[in-house]
């Protein structure tokens, strides 16, 4: 025989957090999937933080993505356009969110590879133009070399920056 050890949760208010039922968790899950696109590894975590067990975790998952309330590849499409368009992330650290999030690296070059590549230069040029505004730097060379480390630190590939803020200084 299996005995199980339940410590007592506290929630902010440092009440006692009462365990949810498998019905109420699911209700959380479902209104938690229909806010926004989730990944598996997100809906899992969450769920196992109400108190869940990893076999009613489990189970619960499987009834969500039947009932298409979790769909993997519908989310990894929804968070790469939206990092794509609103936070002005490059390819590189889009996948790497994605890894994070628990997707498949297969998913996860599908993914990139249906990226508007026209959208993604354009985001790239963007970024490049709006940076520049803020760098104070004097020196071409240093300038532009602020510019290259930012981008690449926005995770756009270094090659495709390099040509990018070359022709933009070239511009300028």
């Amino acid at each position: 025989m299996q005995l199980l050890y339940f410590a007592a949760v506290q929630s902010r208010s440092g009440k006692p957090k009462t365990r949810p039922t498998l019905q109420q968790a699911r209700l959380k899950a479902e209104k938690y999937c229909a806010y926004q696109e989730r990944s598996q590894l997100e809906v899992k975590n969450k769920l196992l933080r109400m108190g869940l067990t990893v076999t009613e975790t489990n189970d619960t998952l499987v009834e969500l993505v039947r009932d298409n309330f979790i769909n993997e590849e519908r989310f990894a499409f929804a968070f790469a356009k939206g990092k794509l368009k609103v936070k002005k992330w490059g390819s590189r650290k889009i996948a790497m969110a994605l890894k994070n999030k628990g997707i498949t690296e297969s998913l996860i070059k599908k993914v990139l590879k249906d990226l508007d590549p026209h959208q993604y230069i354009s985001e790239l040029r963007f970024s490049i133009q709006k940076k520049a505004k803020t760098i104070k730097e004097n020196d071409p060379w240093k300038r532009a070399g602020k510019l290259k480390q930012y981008l690449i630190g926005r995770g756009f590939e270094p090659e495709l920056v390099f040509r990018e803020v070359d022709a933009y200084m070239e511009e300028n």
